[in-house]
This record gives C-alpha cells, sequence and structure tokens, in this order.
C-alpha cells in the first residue's frame, strides 16, 4: 500500500480535519450544555459522531470500489469488502442516526431501547453466526439471536455510559483494537480487510481527536458513542462472518475490560441502590478518578492503557506459550478477578470530593 496509500492517508486525514473545524466552528450544531454531573463546565458542541461516521463510511466506501480497478492497492480485499459492507453500512447508519436523533430531542429510554432491540433482531438475523460461550456451542437459533441481541445492544449502551471524558472512548477504542489484532491475528494484518477499516476508522476520527483532546471543543454525542458501540462489537463479529467460524462472547472481555468492568460494576451499584441506570450520574471510576491529581489527561491514559494486560495475557496464554495449559474458562475468571480486585482497591482508595477541572 505505499505512496498511494500514503497520499490517501494524508488527503483523509486532512479532510476529517476540514469538516470537524467546519462544524466546530459554525453558528449551526447541537449544543452540550452543562449540569452538575458534567465534567465541564461551559457550552460545547456535540453530536461529532455525524461528522465522523459519514467520513467513515465514505473512506469505505471509495475504498470498496477503488479495489475494483485492476491493479488497486484494495484489489485483494475487494470483495470480502463487499460481502460486509451491507452490515457495517446499515449498522452505523442506524445508531449513529438514533443517536443524533436523542441528542437533538432526548428519546425515552424505552423508545430508544425497542428501536435498538428491533434493529438488532434483524441484523443478526441476516448476519447469521454461531455464538459460543467458553467453547460451548450455542445450536439453538432462537436462542442464539437472543444471547447477540442482548449482547449488541448492552455493548452500544454501555460505551454510551462511558463517554464522557475527553479522549476516554476513542483512546479505550484504539487499545482495544490493538488487542483486536493480536487476538485474531490470521485476519488483521496489513493490507488485510479489518486492517484497512480500522485505519479509514482512525482517518475519520482525525479531526475528532484534535477538537476533542483536553480541554475539549467537541464532543460526540450519543451520535457518535452509540455508531463507535456498534463498530466496536460489530467487527470481531464480522471477522467471525468472514472465517466461517462461531464466535466466542467471551473473547469480548479481553478487548476492552476496563469498559466490562467499571460499566457492569457501576450499573449493579446503582441498581441496588435504587438508582434509575438510564440517569446521568457521577460515579463511574473515570467521573471519580478526575477528582485526583490525575486529571482528566492522566485518567483517560492510565484507564485506556489498562485494557491492554487482558489482551496479552490472552495472546501469551494462547499463542505464545503453547505449554501453558490453562483452559479458556480459568484464564478468563483469573483476569476478571484480577481486574475487578484492581477496581475496587482503586475505586476504595479515592476520595469522593471533586474540584473543578474544566
Amino acid at each position: 500500500m505505499d505512496s498511494f496509500s500514503l497520499s490517501f492517508w494524508i488527503f483523509a486525514s486532512l479532510i476529517s480535519l476540514i469538516f470537524h473545524s467546519l462544524y466546530v466552528h459554525s453558528g449551526i450544531g447541537v449544543q452540550d450544555i452543562p449540569n452538575e454531573r458534567s465534567l465541564h463546565t461551559e457550552k460545547t458542541k456535540k453530536s461529532g459522531g455525524m461528522v465522523f461516521l459519514p467520513l467513515f463510511l465514505c473512506f469505505l466506501l471509495w475504498v470498496t470500489y477503488s479495489g475494483q480497478t485492476k491493479g488497486s492497492p484494495f484489489e485483494s480485499i475487494h470483495f470480502q469488502l463487499l460481502s460486509i459492507l451491507p452490515f457495517l453500512l446499515s449498522g452505523v447508519v442506524f445508531f449513529g442516526l438514533l443517536g443524533f436523533v436523542d441528542d437533538l430531542i432526548s428519546l425515552s429510554p424505552n423508545i430508544r431501547l425497542s428501536l435498538e432491540l428491533l434493529f438488532a433482531g434483524i441484523w443478526f438475523y441476516h448476519l447469521n453466526i454461531t455464538p459460543t460461550i467458553l467453547s460451548y456451542v450455542i445450536e439453538n437459533r432462537i436462542v442464539s439471536l437472543s444471547v447477540f441481541i442482548f449482547l449488541l445492544v448492552f455493548i452500544v449502551n454501555l460505551v454510551n455510559f462511558m463517554d464522557g471524558l475527553d479522549l476516554y472512548v476513542i483512546a479505550s477504542f484504539f487499545f482495544s483494537s490493538l488487542s483486536f489484532g493480536f487476538i485474531f491475528s490470521e485476519l488483521f494484518f496489513p493490507n488485510s480487510v479489518f486492517f484497512v477499516i480500522m485505519v479509514c476508522l482512525f482517518l475519520a476520527l482525525f479531526g475528532f481527536i484534535f477538537y476533542n483532546s483536553p480541554k475539549a471543543k467537541l464532543f460526540m454525542g450519543d451520535s457518535g458513542s452509540l455508531g463507535i458501540g456498534f463498530i466496536i462489537l460489530s467487527l470481531p463479529l464480522l471477522s467471525a462472518k468472514t472465517d466461517q467460524v462461531g464466535f466466542d462472547i467471551t473473547l469480548l472481555f479481553y478487548l476492552f475490560p476496563v469498559f466490562w468492568v467499571d460499566g457492569i460494576f457501576t450499573i449493579l451499584l446503582r441498581s441496588w441502590q435504587k438508582k434509575h441506570i438510564f440517569q446521568a450520574h457521577r460515579e463511574h471510576l473515570y467521573q471519580n478518578l478526575t477528582d485526583t491529581s490525575l486529571g482528566k489527561k492522566g485518567t483517560c491514559l492510565l484507564l485506556s492503557l489498562l485494557n491492554l494486560p487482558a489482551g496479552g495475557i490472552y495472546v501469551y496464554s494462547q499463542f505464545l506459550n503453547p505449554y501453558m495449559k490453562v483452559s479458556h474458562t480459568i484464564l478468563l475468571l483469573g483476569t476478571l478477578a484480577c481486574y475487578l480486585f484492581v477496581y475496587l482497591l482503586i475505586r476504595l482508595s479515592l476520595k469522593t470530593g471533586r474540584k473543578n477541572l474544566a
């Protein structure tokens, strides 16, 4: 992918920066008004997803159809891209638009959840892959659909819950993509279809990253967080479809373990305290850590990097050390226990006071 690809990367990055600049500095757009639960104190543009998601799809469409040309650097992956493009396109468009409407008028959680469940059912029905849990194959079609539907809706909303700190979702997604690359190494190598998809996404995000860096001038909003949440889940699932194998759901834990532990623990804690889990709050670990000397930048870097050890543990035990005879169940439970221990240790050591870091 030589000089041609390098010129595409530079051109796409500049396009992303230009479009995000136009949105940030224009008189149009959705404003995020801070409240007592926010980590910022000034009105800030949001719905950045309505800029980088269309750019991502445009880049992807261009790569896909330029692959038709003989001699194109994308010729070898053209048919793979065509086979998964409808799934990516439909999901990104649906969740991006749903999130944008939510940014504009604050949809009822029941309406949003119903629409997500309906779309997920249709999407997985056509995707038609078999889920496994710790090597146990779920062959019943209705059960497998139910599992996948719950998984998609849960992860999309989990990412939405965790989107409250400058660059945090994007940084976590970057490190999870590294784990994805190692865990699915046979499908994720330079010039492979999933490598190209990732490159297109991060090129589209270039301008957003520039404006979302602390102190942020642009937030992704629900349009961006729901879209990114869909992409985080869909790529591993589409890799299973491409490889024509079942997908072990437990592998998702190794991609972004901090999101799983912090998100689920906070949801369970709020449920136990009889609080509305869809209501905005300041009870996630990342929100509490910004009140310490780490600040926003330190918190984002620390929690994003903490996603890497889980992927490293999995890769080492499964690929680099063939003599390490550890079952998937023990490996998962052991890794989860370590993360939960560190999480609770940090959480219990935090002071509850908050300072203005905006």
